[in-house]
Formats: structure tokens, sequence, C-alpha cells
């Protein structure tokens, strides 16, 4: 569940018109993968799913020490019918390749996640490689850090050496 209050359409073009030009932070929204082929395999209460937006991805470069080298990275799937189903693996997989092409300077990103929330602790812990760097009580979150190795390959695009941790 979100913190997030309901926005009119025109409050909603707004903030991602602020997002398009917002350089200290990308956002990308997850959209459902059903599709149009697997519509009948789906059960109905899914069917509406088709293609829509059941989430999103960030980065905040806002690290004031290092803003460009340690993003914060969070992910949400609102969507309760698709929690548990690997789209947020993917989103983190996706937007951490993609930041990494574009901005070189990253060595390493930081995840905050509430200590209530075990499937996110475990995600980020065990399918992606992060490790606890510190826990907070009063803010009720654990504070988690992917430490990057790269590998500069022809083309001069940067790959992860760790990419077991990238994997579904």
């Amino acid at each position: 569940m979100t913190a997030s209050k309901p926005l009119s359409l025109q409050e909603e073009y707004e903030m991602q018109q602020s997002w398009a030009i917002d350089e200290s932070k990308m956002t990308f929204i997850i959209l459902s993968k059903l599709l149009q082929s697997d519509y009948k395999s789906v059960p109905p209460q899914e069917q509406q799913l088709l293609g829509r937006m059941v989430g999103d991805v960030n980065l905040y470069f806002t690290d004031f020490e290092d803003a460009l080298g340690r993003p914060e990275i969070e992910v949400m799937i609102a969507e309760p019918s698709v929690r548990r189903k690997g789209l947020g693996l993917e989103a983190l997989q996706l937007i951490m390749q993609y930041a990494v092409e574009k901005v070189p300077s990253i060595h390493s990103f930081v995840a905050k996640v509430s200590l209530k929330n075990d499937a996110s602790r475990a995600l980020f812990t065990k399918r992606l490689g992060f490790v606890e760097v510190s826990v907070s009580q009063v803010f009720g979150e654990v504070t988690l850090e992917k430490r990057l190795k790269s590998l500069t390959l022809l083309g001069g695009r940067r790959w992860f050496l760790n990419t077991s941790a990238l994997k579904n």
C-alpha cells in the first residue's frame, strides 16, 4: 500500500511532467505483463489489468556527498494481484542496468525498506545482492546497499560482474 493520495487527472499530468524534467530522479512506470494472448488463461479479476499501470520504479540522485554515484532506488507494485510475480525484480534489474549505462559514475545503489516489509527486504538482499548497512528504529527502516563491480566491454557498455544476482 502506498501513502500517496489520489490525484485528479490534471494533477497526474502535472506530476508526470515534473518527472520528465527533474534531473534528480528517474521514474519508470511498471505495466502489467499480461498480454492479449494470455487473456483466456487469466483469472477474470486480473483480466482488466492487461497492459495497465501496476506500479513504478525510481532512482533518486539526492545523496549530497555523492549524488551521481550512489542513487537511492525503490520499487512499488501497487496492484496486490500482481505482487510476488517477478515484476518488481525485473523492474529493478532493468532500471539498474539502464542507470549504469546512462550514468557511468554510479558505483552503488541504496535502498531504504520498511522493517515490516519482509518481501521487499528479501527481494533486495536475496535476489539482488544488497547488504544491510544500517537500521533506523526511529524511522522503522533498514538501509541496504549494492556496490557494483563492473566490467567495460566493447562499445563502452558497463555490465554487472555479479550477473547471477540480476537473473530471475
